[in-house]
């Protein structure tokens, strides 16, 4: 019997992580006590940072997968991007959370928010990309045969 790399409350924890950390960022920007420029500076760096680390695992995973086979279906310099992306996202992250004008205890906020939201990306793309090859593979989950 093949075995699914994820389960269903696993699969259910990466959406439920992802959607926890994307709210309480965008939670914690809209009441956040700055001008809109300030808000609109955070709101999107989040956004960056979310889609960067997405692209970023789907990169490596793609590469890790065709490491074996002669061709690749990231070029080096998209590989590049995805890295130069993701470190940017997070490097402006950081500076502005460092540069806010706010109490450390609203900075620390912020920092794991990013933190936060950054490491449910990772595992929401690796947990989609795993039920859809597995989906591909010996069907959807409600098709399992039970023994």
């Amino acid at each position: 019997m093949i075995r699914r790399r994820n389960t269903t409350a696993f699969s259910f924890l990466s959406w439920a992580s992802f959607a926890c950390a994307f709210l309480a960022m965008f939670i914690g920007i809209y009441t956040l006590e700055e001008p809109l420029s300030v808000k609109g500076y955070y709101a999107v760096a989040a956004l960056y940072l979310t889609m960067s680390a997405f692209v970023l695992q789907k990169t490596i995973r793609d590469n890790q997968e065709d490491a074996d086979a002669g061709k690749k279906r990231n070029s080096g310099a998209f590989t590049f991007l995805s890295w130069a992306a993701f470190a940017t996202a997070l490097i402006a992250m950081f500076v502005g959370i460092y540069n806010l004008n706010q109490p450390l205890s609203v900075q620390g906020y912020y920092a794991v928010c990013a933190l936060f939201l950054t490491m449910s990306s990772f595992v929401l793309q690796k947990t989609v990309r795993d039920n859809k090859e597995d989906d591909d593979l010996i069907g959807p989950v409600h098709a399992d045969v039970q023994e």
